[in-house]
């Protein structure tokens, strides 16, 4: 049923929209389909049918067929040899393919055949608002927290008055500790370490008014042991009052 040709009344009968016969045609070789673009975008219909939609453009050296007026590529001779065994079949195994995936139809150019599409339709009046210089509008929105989270935070900072209390205590109590060491004939074995303590302090009381005692001295001084030996040896007694 299809037959590759350069010219003539069956390349004639092939632009018929109602002929239903595949021509398998070069572009070197009919230039009346220079100027025709091919269809689906230029993708392979018998992958798009078999493959769920895969995208694999047609290979221009592979020629294209011309079916009811409309060219088509291929990816390979034989995926053009089974469309053109079964034609129908490949365009409406697209056309299902498009059902499933609505994105398939501005791609591949199917509007005609789904009339219902708003996309394109979409485009287009956005397109003709723009060159018009009318402007756009959207619903927008935008939400803040209620309370931001501070940086900085200090994590020891407490406003507790009994947690202060204790910390205080504690503290206090550092004060009153006593490092104690000791040094045998091992030690110079062991690691050096260092501790540090708080050194007491030095207090001194001062009160404003001085008292004190001061009685009566008893000196006792005995003479004459020295000198002539006539001389009779006496006692003194002395009282010092020094107040």
């Amino acid at each position: 049923r299809w037959r590759s040709v350069t010219g003539g009344s069956q390349l004639a009968e092939a632009f018929n929209a109602e002929s239903e016969v595949p021509v398998h045609v070069f572009r070197t070789d009919n230039p009346e389909i220079i100027s025709m673009n091919v269809e689906f975008a230029g993708f392979c219909a018998v992958t798009l049918a078999e493959r769920d939609g895969l995208l694999l453009p047609g290979d221009p050296t592979m020629g294209n067929v011309l079916y009811k007026g409309k060219l088509y590529g291929f990816v390979s001779m034989e995926a053009l040899l089974r469309f053109m065994k079964e034609p129908q079949k490949y365009l409406e195994g697209v056309l299902v393919g498009a059902r499933k995936a609505p994105e398939l139809i501005s791609l591949l150019n199917l509007e005609q055949h789904f009339p219902h599409n708003v996309l394109r339709k979409y485009l287009s009046q956005l397109g003709s608002q723009q060159s018009s210089g009318m402007g756009t509008s959207a619903d927008a929105d935008c939400q803040t927290p209620t309370h931001f989270v501070e940086r900085w935070i200090d994590p020891k900072y407490d406003f507790n008055e009994w947690s202060l209390r204790r910390k205080a205590i504690q503290l206090a109590n550092l004060h009153t500790k006593r490092t104690h060491g000791t040094q045998t004939n091992q030690s110079t074995f062991r690691r050096e370490s260092e501790t540090q303590v708080y050194l007491p302090k030095q207090g001194v009381t001062q009160t404003g008014t001085e008292r004190g005692t001061k009685p009566v001295q008893h000196l006792r001084y005995v003479s004459g042991l020295r000198g002539h030996p006539d001389q009779e040896m006496t006692v003194v007694k002395v009282d010092l009052d020094l107040q």
